[in-house]
Formats: structure tokens, sequence, C-alpha cells
């Protein structure tokens, strides 16, 4: 028997009133052991190849398995969000140092910046978006983060001196937020702001949501990287993603700084 609906739990044979080869959605199963603490992120380890089923690396997360079988989760640290191994993937390599830091979060959302910035030491973070209720519950709740909901960034403003910034914006380009953000910023602040191709795009320029021509992506980047020269930010430094989007998009960090200020 096979239960078809957004439910998709198992599957199972029944013989002689005993029910036997019971199945389930991998992701289900993840969230149902309490190995994640919701589906969407099992389906994003999973995607990301950190889920074993009996020693074998799935990346399906409708694969069924048989509710016994081992299942191990290859991730030492479990962000709230995908944005938190996003970020993971680039700030050692970068050579971000967030300890003592007081963060700016633009984009916060479910809050994977947020979340990665205060495991490495940030003393506060000031989370804003313009969505509501986003932001994980034990986030909402730590007393190192100041949550801004409903409030866009260009209407934002704080007296606090911002060490760092971190930029995760989506359905709209960052160039239209970056000049509000070099407002809050000081000669000292690092700006690392995550660029999405597909967002600086137009309604055009992707397929489905996805930037799957690379020139066109080299094209987008350059354009950007051109536009913060105009806008007197320095790039500092620049890195590809080492996790894309959750639709397959190669998405770039950027360190930025103000120049002038």
């Amino acid at each position: 028997m096979k239960k078809l609906n957004n439910k998709l739990v198992c599957i199972f044979k029944i013989k002689c009133g005993i029910i036997y080869n019971v199945k389930a959605r991998l992701d289900i199963l993840l969230t149902q052991r309490k190995i994640v603490d919701s589906r969407s992120q099992a389906e994003s380890y999973i995607k990301l190849g950190k889920v074993f089923v009996d020693g074998v690396k799935r990346t399906k997360p409708g694969f069924f398995t048989n509710i016994d079988s081992e299942i191990k989760l290859l991730q030492e640290v479990q962000y709230v969000s995908r944005a938190g191994l996003k970020l993971e993937s680039v700030a050692k390599i970068m050579k971000i140092n967030f300890k003592d830091k007081v963060v700016l979060d633009v984009g916060s959302s479910t809050g994977g910046f947020t979340d990665y910035s205060l495991r490495n030491g940030a003393k506060k973070v000031i989370a804003v978006d313009v969505g509501t209720n986003q932001l994980h519950p034990k986030l909402r709740v730590n007393k190192k983060v100041k949550l801004h909901e409903k409030t866009d960034i260009r209407d934002f403003n704080t007296s606090q001196k911002i060490d760092l910034v971190v930029i995760d914006v989506s359905f709209i380009s960052i160039k239209e937020i970056l000049p509000s953000v070099t407002k809050l910023s000081n000669k000292d602040t690092l700006i690392i702001a995550m660029v999405k191709p597909q967002f600086e795009a137009g309604r055009n320029g992707t397929n489905n949501g996805v930037v799957k021509n690379n020139s066109y992506r080299r094209k987008i980047l350059q354009e950007f990287e051109n536009w913060c020269r105009i806008n007197n930010l320095y790039i500092k430094n620049k890195r590809d993603s080492g996790v894309k989007g959750s639709k397959g998009n190669q998405e770039r960090f950027y360190i930025l700084k103000v120049l002038n200020k």
C-alpha cells in the first residue's frame, strides 16, 4: 500500500495479518528520529550528500528505506538553515573573524547566517528581515539576538557600531539594498554579501529560477563588481559558495569595504 499525498510516509505489505517490510521516506525518517529539526533541513542535508543509509550515501529526500535502517548524518554542526552551511563553506577560507563582533544580518529569514555568527563567537547579532515569524525559535530567545521583523533594511537605522554585515536577500537585486548597508557601515566594517545571480538576472534571465549558462553568470557577476567600484565599494575577497542554492544556483560571496568613510 502506498499513501499518495503530501504526507507520503510508508510502503508496507500485509501477509497473514503480519505487517513487514515497512518503508518510509528518508527525509521523514530523519525528522521523526530527531536527527534534524525539520523536514526542510533533512532535505538540504540529503541533497548535500551528508546522509548515509546502511553505509550508502543517499541524495534523494524521497528515497524509501526500511524504517529500521541505520541512518547517519555526517555533519558536525547542524545550522537552523542551509544558509549556515553556505557561510561555513567560505568563512574560514576567507578568514572572516566573528569573535566578539557585532553583526548585522540583512535578510535574516530562518537565521542561518545568525546561527553561524553566534556559533563562531559573535558578541551580538542584529537580525533584520521584511518577513515575520521566520527566525528559528532557538534564535528568537537568544539574548545575543536583536530581532527587527517587518523591517526593510532601507528603512532601518541604528546607533550601534557594526563590525560585520552579512547579507542574504532574495527576490531583489542586492544592488538595491547595498547603498543602505553602506550608510550603516564605518571605515572598519566588513560586508559579507552573498550575491545570487538568479535575482540579478531579471525575469528573462533564468530557466525555472536557475541561471544555467556559466558565461551569463560570469557576466552578471562582472556587472556587480563594476557596480561596486562605481559605488565606492572595495572588493577585498570573493569566493563561490561551496553549497549551491536549493534549486542548484551557484552563488558567490564577496567581502566588501566602504571606501572614503
